[in-house]
């Protein structure tokens, strides 16, 4: 975990920037540009997925991308600066946690799976192959399901592979988070919502054939 010997000011910084950088809400910005709010619409939910149920595939990868450089960054920036893997996934965490509680929407924004595959992506990319795969698979059936297993059984593969404790205790933590926040929905959405368990197992709002089952933060094409 951080290194005692970096002054400490570093880790208020670090974090506080890394958490800023997430709260950009990508998504919501690019569907404001073409005269939407996500808030209002489809599933309700500020990411990627909704955005590419609203304007299609190539406003909804753009997004994807972009949120994917928010976890990305802050862990190259920290290993750039000789930090070890312990701070950088923090700093990555902390971006996750800014996009799935965004301080410019007020606690709103996406479910955090591109986000957190941009960290994967600094801490360990043989790992983001297993997420992609899953959550490929679960877009293709148009269930949150792959993702759920995909994101929920990566602590348990970190371990089984023989990972250093404190990346796969990083892992949990971002587990953590995801799930979290696929549990809470979208509380103060006009459109409602379904019961926690099924929030966190299919990451829908709704229960119902007009929203049907969808990975709100896909790696999809």
């Amino acid at each position: 975990m951080p290194d005692i010997s970096t002054p400490i000011l570093y880790w208020p910084l670090l974090l506080l920037g890394a958490y800023l950088l997430g709260s950009v809400p990508f998504a919501q910005v690019l569907a404001r540009i073409k005269g939407v709010d996500l808030r209002e619409v489809g599933t309700g939910n500020v990411g990627a997925g909704n955005l590419t149920h609203e304007l299609g595939k190539g406003w909804g990868t753009l997004a994807a991308v972009l949120d994917g450089l928010k976890g990305f960054f802050p862990v190259w920036i920290a290993r750039k600066a000789g930090l070890g893997l312990g701070a950088a996934g923090l700093a990555g965490l902390a971006a996750v946690i800014g996009h799935n509680w965004s301080i410019w929407l007020r606690g709103r924004s996406g479910r955090g799976m591109a986000t957190s595959a941009g960290v994967l992506l600094g801490i360990d990319p043989a790992l983001l192959v297993w997420t992609i795969g899953w959550s490929i698979a679960g877009w293709k059936v148009g269930s949150g399901l792959g993702g759920f297993l995909g994101w929920g059984l990566l602590p348990i593969v970190a371990v089984a592979l023989g990972r250093p404790p404190t990346e796969s205790l990083l892992l949990l933590l971002l587990t953590v988070v995801l799930m979290a926040r696929r549990a809470q929905g979208n509380p103060d959405s006009s459109l409602g919502r379904g019961p926690a368990l099924w929030r966190v197992i299919h990451d829908n709002d709704r229960v119902d054939e007009e929203f049907p089952d969808t990975v709100e933060e896909p790696l999809t094409p």
